[in-house]
Protein backbone atom coordinates (compact mmCIF):
# COMPACT_ATOMS: atom_id res chain seq x y z
CA UNK A 1 0.00 0.00 0.00
CA UNK A 2 1.42 3.39 -1.00
CA UNK A 3 2.15 5.54 2.03
CA UNK A 4 1.61 8.59 -0.16
CA UNK A 5 -2.08 7.67 -0.49
CA UNK A 6 -2.61 7.40 3.27
CA UNK A 7 -5.14 9.74 4.88
CA UNK A 8 -4.08 11.13 8.25
CA UNK A 9 -7.15 11.06 10.49
CA UNK A 10 -7.13 12.80 13.87
CA UNK A 11 -9.32 10.83 16.29
CA UNK A 12 -10.88 13.02 18.98
CA UNK A 13 -13.60 12.60 21.58
CA UNK A 14 -14.47 12.42 25.24
CA UNK A 15 -12.53 10.10 27.49
CA UNK A 16 -14.00 6.60 27.32
CA UNK A 17 -15.83 7.29 24.06
CA UNK A 18 -14.25 4.26 22.40
CA UNK A 19 -11.57 5.94 20.29
CA UNK A 20 -8.94 3.32 21.03
CA UNK A 21 -11.32 0.44 20.33
CA UNK A 22 -12.26 2.04 17.01
CA UNK A 23 -8.60 2.46 16.07
CA UNK A 24 -7.85 -1.14 17.00
CA UNK A 25 -10.71 -2.36 14.81
CA UNK A 26 -9.36 -0.42 11.82
CA UNK A 27 -5.60 -0.75 12.23
CA UNK A 28 -5.38 -4.13 13.93
CA UNK A 29 -2.86 -2.63 16.35
CA UNK A 30 -2.96 -3.46 20.03
CA UNK A 31 -4.21 -0.12 21.36
CA UNK A 32 -4.64 0.10 25.12
CA UNK A 33 -8.34 0.11 25.96
CA UNK A 34 -10.33 -0.09 29.16
CA UNK A 35 -13.10 1.40 31.29
CA UNK A 36 -13.10 4.40 33.57
CA UNK A 37 -10.49 7.04 32.83
CA UNK A 38 -9.11 7.26 29.29
CA UNK A 39 -5.97 5.28 28.61
CA UNK A 40 -4.41 7.44 25.91
CA UNK A 41 -2.02 9.87 27.58
CA UNK A 42 -0.09 10.94 24.49
CA UNK A 43 -0.54 11.04 20.75
CA UNK A 44 0.16 7.74 18.98
CA UNK A 45 -0.14 6.98 15.27
CA UNK A 46 -1.49 3.69 13.91
CA UNK A 47 -1.51 2.66 10.23
CA UNK A 48 -4.09 0.26 8.87
CA UNK A 49 -3.04 -2.66 6.68
CA UNK A 50 -6.54 -2.82 5.23
CA UNK A 51 -7.46 0.82 4.68
CA UNK A 52 -5.33 3.71 3.39
CA UNK A 53 -5.81 5.40 6.73
CA UNK A 54 -3.37 6.52 9.41
CA UNK A 55 -5.15 7.03 12.76
CA UNK A 56 -3.79 9.72 15.10
CA UNK A 57 -4.93 8.79 18.61
CA UNK A 58 -5.32 11.55 21.23
CA UNK A 59 -5.96 11.89 24.93
CA UNK A 60 -9.70 12.00 25.58
CA UNK A 61 -11.53 15.12 26.72
CA UNK A 62 -12.22 14.87 30.45
CA UNK A 63 -14.88 16.71 32.47
CA UNK A 64 -12.09 18.60 34.27
CA UNK A 65 -11.43 21.89 32.44
CA UNK A 66 -7.67 21.62 33.01
CA UNK A 67 -7.63 18.17 31.42
CA UNK A 68 -9.64 19.51 28.50
CA UNK A 69 -7.01 22.17 27.84
CA UNK A 70 -4.27 19.56 28.18
CA UNK A 71 -5.84 17.67 25.29
CA UNK A 72 -6.13 20.84 23.20
CA UNK A 73 -2.47 21.68 23.93
CA UNK A 74 -1.52 18.10 23.03
CA UNK A 75 -3.03 18.51 19.56
CA UNK A 76 -1.39 21.92 19.13
CA UNK A 77 1.98 20.44 20.13
CA UNK A 78 1.49 17.67 17.58
CA UNK A 79 0.64 20.30 14.96
CA UNK A 80 3.86 22.16 15.75
CA UNK A 81 5.90 18.98 15.41
CA UNK A 82 4.29 18.30 12.03
CA UNK A 83 5.25 21.75 10.79
CA UNK A 84 8.84 21.18 11.94
CA UNK A 85 8.94 17.91 9.98
CA UNK A 86 7.65 19.67 6.87
CA UNK A 87 10.51 22.16 7.04
CA UNK A 88 13.17 19.53 7.76
CA UNK A 89 12.11 16.75 5.43
CA UNK A 90 9.87 18.45 2.84
CA UNK A 91 7.36 15.69 3.56
CA UNK A 92 4.10 16.57 1.83
CA UNK A 93 2.16 13.62 3.27
CA UNK A 94 2.11 14.60 6.94
CA UNK A 95 -0.27 16.81 8.88
CA UNK A 96 -3.99 16.22 9.41
CA UNK A 97 -6.36 15.40 6.55
CA UNK A 98 -9.60 14.68 8.40
CA UNK A 99 -11.15 14.31 11.85
CA UNK A 100 -13.21 11.54 13.36
CA UNK A 101 -15.01 12.99 16.35
CA UNK A 102 -16.20 10.13 18.56
CA UNK A 103 -19.23 10.39 20.83
CA UNK A 104 -20.46 7.51 22.93
CA UNK A 105 -23.92 6.36 21.87
CA UNK A 106 -24.79 5.16 25.37
CA UNK A 107 -23.46 8.15 27.34
CA UNK A 108 -26.07 10.90 26.85
CA UNK A 109 -23.35 13.51 27.22
CA UNK A 110 -23.66 17.14 26.17
CA UNK A 111 -22.63 17.01 22.52
CA UNK A 112 -22.47 20.79 21.95
CA UNK A 113 -19.84 21.35 24.64
CA UNK A 114 -17.67 18.47 23.44
CA UNK A 115 -17.86 19.59 19.81
CA UNK A 116 -16.77 23.09 20.86
CA UNK A 117 -13.67 21.51 22.46
CA UNK A 118 -13.03 19.62 19.23
CA UNK A 119 -13.17 22.85 17.25
CA UNK A 120 -10.63 24.48 19.56
CA UNK A 121 -8.30 21.51 19.21
CA UNK A 122 -8.32 21.57 15.39
CA UNK A 123 -8.19 25.36 15.08
CA UNK A 124 -4.93 25.22 13.14
CA UNK A 125 -6.31 22.75 10.59
CA UNK A 126 -9.00 24.97 9.12
CA UNK A 127 -11.84 23.53 7.05
CA UNK A 128 -10.67 19.89 7.16
CA UNK A 129 -13.42 17.28 6.72
CA UNK A 130 -15.04 16.22 10.00
CA UNK A 131 -16.96 12.98 10.55
CA UNK A 132 -19.00 12.38 13.69
CA UNK A 133 -18.68 8.77 14.84
CA UNK A 134 -21.35 7.48 17.27
CA UNK A 135 -19.43 4.69 18.97
CA UNK A 136 -21.04 1.90 21.00
CA UNK A 137 -24.24 2.15 18.93
CA UNK A 138 -25.67 -0.99 20.51
CA UNK A 139 -29.30 0.16 20.58
CA UNK A 140 -30.93 0.68 17.17
CA UNK A 141 -33.75 2.72 18.67
CA UNK A 142 -31.25 5.23 20.17
CA UNK A 143 -29.41 5.88 16.88
CA UNK A 144 -31.95 8.34 15.32
CA UNK A 145 -32.06 10.35 18.57
CA UNK A 146 -28.25 10.52 18.77
CA UNK A 147 -27.98 11.56 15.12
CA UNK A 148 -30.51 14.35 15.60
CA UNK A 149 -28.69 15.61 18.72
CA UNK A 150 -25.38 15.69 16.88
CA UNK A 151 -26.88 17.44 13.87
CA UNK A 152 -28.23 20.16 16.13
CA UNK A 153 -24.91 20.49 17.96
CA UNK A 154 -22.91 20.90 14.74
CA UNK A 155 -25.51 23.34 13.37
CA UNK A 156 -25.10 25.53 16.48
CA UNK A 157 -21.32 25.53 16.20
CA UNK A 158 -20.99 26.43 12.52
CA UNK A 159 -17.73 26.95 10.66
CA UNK A 160 -16.99 23.21 10.44
CA UNK A 161 -16.55 21.25 7.21
CA UNK A 162 -18.97 18.66 8.54
CA UNK A 163 -19.43 15.60 6.33
CA UNK A 164 -21.49 12.85 7.91
CA UNK A 165 -22.64 11.14 11.11
CA UNK A 166 -21.86 7.42 11.18
CA UNK A 167 -23.01 5.03 13.95
CA UNK A 168 -20.39 2.38 14.69
CA UNK A 169 -19.95 -0.75 16.74
CA UNK A 170 -16.20 -1.37 16.66
CA UNK A 171 -16.21 -4.82 18.24
CA UNK A 172 -18.77 -7.44 19.09
CA UNK A 173 -20.76 -6.58 22.22
CA UNK A 174 -22.62 -9.12 24.34
CA UNK A 175 -25.99 -7.94 25.70
CA UNK A 176 -26.31 -11.28 27.48
CA UNK A 177 -25.29 -14.88 26.92
CA UNK A 178 -27.63 -15.23 23.98
CA UNK A 179 -27.85 -11.75 22.42
CA UNK A 180 -24.79 -10.15 20.84
CA UNK A 181 -24.42 -6.97 18.80
CA UNK A 182 -22.25 -7.51 15.72
CA UNK A 183 -19.64 -4.95 14.59
CA UNK A 184 -20.99 -2.41 12.10
CA UNK A 185 -20.22 0.93 10.47
CA UNK A 186 -16.44 0.47 10.04
CA UNK A 187 -16.65 0.02 6.26
CA UNK A 188 -19.00 2.99 5.88
CA UNK A 189 -16.75 5.23 8.00
CA UNK A 190 -13.56 4.33 6.12
CA UNK A 191 -15.12 4.50 2.66
CA UNK A 192 -16.73 7.89 3.32
CA UNK A 193 -13.45 9.21 4.69
CA UNK A 194 -11.46 8.00 1.68
CA UNK A 195 -14.08 9.43 -0.70
CA UNK A 196 -12.90 12.94 0.24
CA UNK A 197 -9.19 12.09 -0.17
CA UNK A 198 -8.45 14.67 -2.87
CA UNK A 199 -10.38 17.44 -1.11
CA UNK A 200 -8.74 16.61 2.21
CA UNK A 201 -5.19 16.54 0.79
CA UNK A 202 -5.69 19.91 -0.90
CA UNK A 203 -7.02 21.44 2.31
CA UNK A 204 -4.15 19.88 4.27
CA UNK A 205 -1.64 21.38 1.82
CA UNK A 206 -3.24 24.83 2.13
CA UNK A 207 -3.25 24.55 5.93
CA UNK A 208 0.39 23.50 6.07
CA UNK A 209 1.50 26.32 3.79
CA UNK A 210 -0.51 28.84 5.82
CA UNK A 211 0.77 27.61 9.19
CA UNK A 212 4.39 27.47 8.04
CA UNK A 213 4.09 31.05 6.79
CA UNK A 214 2.41 32.12 10.04
CA UNK A 215 5.23 30.54 12.06
CA UNK A 216 7.87 32.28 9.96
CA UNK A 217 6.03 35.58 10.36
CA UNK A 218 5.78 35.08 14.13
CA UNK A 219 9.53 34.37 14.41
CA UNK A 220 10.42 37.29 12.13
CA UNK A 221 8.18 39.66 14.12
CA UNK A 222 9.82 38.55 17.37
CA UNK A 223 13.24 39.21 15.82
CA UNK A 224 12.08 42.65 14.70
CA UNK A 225 10.83 43.51 18.19
CA UNK A 226 14.22 42.51 19.62
CA UNK A 227 16.05 44.75 17.14
CA UNK A 228 13.64 47.58 17.91
CA UNK A 229 14.43 47.32 21.61
CA UNK A 230 18.15 47.56 20.78
CA UNK A 231 17.49 50.67 18.69
CA UNK A 232 16.03 52.46 21.72
CA UNK A 233 19.50 52.53 23.27
CA UNK A 234 20.95 54.74 20.56
CA UNK A 235 19.14 57.88 21.72
CA UNK A 236 22.36 59.85 22.05
CA UNK A 237 23.40 59.54 18.40
CA UNK A 238 23.02 62.46 15.95
CA UNK A 239 19.65 63.00 14.29
CA UNK A 240 20.80 61.49 11.01
CA UNK A 241 20.45 58.13 12.73
CA UNK A 242 19.72 56.24 9.52
CA UNK A 243 23.35 56.75 8.45
CA UNK A 244 24.78 56.13 11.90
CA UNK A 245 27.45 53.45 12.19
CA UNK A 246 25.65 52.33 15.36
CA UNK A 247 22.34 51.71 13.67
CA UNK A 248 23.44 50.24 10.33
CA UNK A 249 24.68 46.98 11.91
CA UNK A 250 21.27 46.59 13.55
CA UNK A 251 19.55 47.13 10.20
CA UNK A 252 21.86 44.72 8.34
CA UNK A 253 21.67 42.12 11.10
CA UNK A 254 17.87 42.30 11.25
CA UNK A 255 17.52 42.02 7.47
CA UNK A 256 19.95 39.08 7.35
CA UNK A 257 18.13 37.13 10.07
CA UNK A 258 14.68 37.69 8.54
CA UNK A 259 15.89 36.54 5.13
CA UNK A 260 17.31 33.39 6.75
CA UNK A 261 14.00 32.70 8.53
CA UNK A 262 12.29 32.62 5.12
CA UNK A 263 15.13 30.70 3.47
CA UNK A 264 16.06 33.64 1.26
CA UNK A 265 19.68 33.35 0.13
CA UNK A 266 21.15 36.82 -0.36
CA UNK A 267 24.79 37.72 0.39
CA UNK A 268 25.76 40.20 3.11
CA UNK A 269 27.20 42.50 0.46
CA UNK A 270 23.88 42.68 -1.36
CA UNK A 271 22.01 43.18 1.92
CA UNK A 272 24.26 46.14 2.71
CA UNK A 273 23.55 47.50 -0.76
CA UNK A 274 19.81 47.14 -0.15
CA UNK A 275 20.02 48.91 3.23
CA UNK A 276 22.08 51.73 1.69
CA UNK A 277 19.84 52.11 -1.36
CA UNK A 278 18.20 55.41 -2.21
CA UNK A 279 14.73 53.89 -1.78
CA UNK A 280 15.40 53.15 1.90
CA UNK A 281 17.53 56.21 2.71
CA UNK A 282 14.85 58.49 1.23
CA UNK A 283 12.30 56.90 3.54
CA UNK A 284 14.67 57.49 6.46
CA UNK A 285 15.29 61.11 5.52
CA UNK A 286 11.54 61.74 5.63
CA UNK A 287 11.59 60.81 9.31
CA UNK A 288 14.85 62.67 9.97
CA UNK A 289 13.59 65.92 8.44
CA UNK A 290 10.51 65.74 10.60
CA UNK A 291 12.51 65.01 13.76
CA UNK A 292 14.88 67.95 13.25
CA UNK A 293 12.03 70.43 13.54
CA UNK A 294 10.81 69.22 16.94
CA UNK A 295 11.48 71.35 20.05
CA UNK A 296 12.16 68.21 22.10
CA UNK A 297 15.28 66.76 23.69
CA UNK A 298 17.28 64.95 21.01
CA UNK A 299 17.86 61.76 22.96
CA UNK A 300 14.10 61.20 23.41
CA UNK A 301 13.36 61.84 19.73
CA UNK A 302 16.33 59.84 18.46
CA UNK A 303 15.59 56.78 20.56
CA UNK A 304 11.89 56.74 19.69
CA UNK A 305 12.36 57.51 16.00
CA UNK A 306 15.19 54.96 15.70
CA UNK A 307 12.93 52.31 17.23
CA UNK A 308 10.06 53.22 14.88
CA UNK A 309 12.36 53.13 11.85
CA UNK A 310 13.86 49.73 12.73
CA UNK A 311 10.38 48.29 13.33
CA UNK A 312 9.17 49.65 9.97
CA UNK A 313 12.30 48.28 8.29
CA UNK A 314 11.71 44.85 9.82
CA UNK A 315 8.09 44.79 8.67
CA UNK A 316 9.21 45.85 5.19
CA UNK A 317 11.77 43.05 5.03
CA UNK A 318 9.13 40.58 6.23
CA UNK A 319 6.80 41.72 3.41
CA UNK A 320 9.58 41.23 0.85
CA UNK A 321 10.60 37.87 2.31
CA UNK A 322 7.02 36.58 2.10
CA UNK A 323 6.87 37.82 -1.48
CA UNK A 324 10.04 35.89 -2.31
CA UNK A 325 8.89 32.81 -0.35
CA UNK A 326 5.56 32.70 -2.24
CA UNK A 327 7.19 33.38 -5.61
CA UNK A 328 5.75 36.88 -6.08
CA UNK A 329 9.14 38.64 -5.92
CA UNK A 330 12.33 37.61 -7.73
CA UNK A 331 15.19 37.41 -5.16
CA UNK A 332 17.70 38.47 -7.83
CA UNK A 333 15.97 41.82 -8.41
CA UNK A 334 17.84 43.82 -5.78
CA UNK A 335 16.45 47.19 -6.86
CA UNK A 336 12.89 45.88 -6.65
CA UNK A 337 13.52 44.44 -3.17
CA UNK A 338 14.90 47.77 -1.95
CA UNK A 339 11.97 49.61 -3.56
CA UNK A 340 9.35 47.43 -1.83
CA UNK A 341 11.08 47.78 1.56
CA UNK A 342 11.32 51.56 1.08
CA UNK A 343 7.62 51.80 0.19
CA UNK A 344 6.71 49.76 3.26
CA UNK A 345 8.75 52.05 5.50
CA UNK A 346 7.28 55.21 3.97
CA UNK A 347 3.70 53.94 4.31
CA UNK A 348 4.17 52.17 7.64
CA UNK A 349 1.51 53.27 10.17
CA UNK A 350 4.08 53.23 13.01
CA UNK A 351 6.10 55.95 11.24
CA UNK A 352 3.03 58.12 10.69
CA UNK A 353 1.85 57.53 14.25
CA UNK A 354 5.29 58.53 15.62
CA UNK A 355 5.12 61.84 13.77
CA UNK A 356 1.56 62.48 14.96
CA UNK A 357 2.48 61.62 18.53
CA UNK A 358 5.32 64.12 18.77
CA UNK A 359 3.26 66.83 17.06
CA UNK A 360 0.41 66.44 19.56
CA UNK A 361 2.34 65.58 22.73
CA UNK A 362 5.60 67.56 22.59
CA UNK A 363 4.70 69.25 25.90
CA UNK A 364 3.69 66.01 27.67
CA UNK A 365 6.67 63.69 27.29
CA UNK A 366 8.96 65.04 29.99
CA UNK A 367 10.41 62.18 32.03
CA UNK A 368 9.30 59.46 29.62
CA UNK A 369 11.76 57.04 28.03
CA UNK A 370 11.79 56.31 24.29
CA UNK A 371 10.47 52.82 25.02
CA UNK A 372 7.52 54.16 27.05
CA UNK A 373 6.68 56.65 24.30
CA UNK A 374 6.98 53.97 21.65
CA UNK A 375 4.62 51.64 23.55
CA UNK A 376 2.02 54.43 23.65
CA UNK A 377 2.43 54.91 19.90
CA UNK A 378 2.01 51.18 19.23
CA UNK A 379 -1.17 51.12 21.34
CA UNK A 380 -2.65 53.95 19.26
CA UNK A 381 -1.78 52.09 16.04
CA UNK A 382 -3.36 48.85 17.31
CA UNK A 383 -6.47 50.75 18.41
CA UNK A 384 -6.89 52.22 14.91
CA UNK A 385 -6.53 48.75 13.38
CA UNK A 386 -9.48 47.51 15.45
Amino acid sequence: MSKNKMMNVLVLGASGAGKSTLIKAISGAEVMTGVGEGNTQKIDVYESDTWSIRCIDTKGFEYNIFEQWRTIRQVKKYTKSQLANIEETQNNEIGVDAVWYCVEGTARRTFTHNITLMNKAIKGWKNIPVFAVITKSYSEKDIPENIEALQQAFAKLGGVNFKKIIPVVAEEYAINDEVKVAPMGIDELCLNTLDCLDEAKNINKENRERMVLEQKRFTANATTIGATATAFTIGAIPLNFADSQMLVPIEVGLTTVIFKIYGVKISNEIIKTIIGSSAITLAAKQVVTFAKGLPIAGDIVNGTVAGAFVLALGEGVIAVSEGIYTGKIDPTQTDRIAEVIGENIKDNPIIKATMEYFEKNSDKISGKTPKEIFNEIKKSVNKKKK
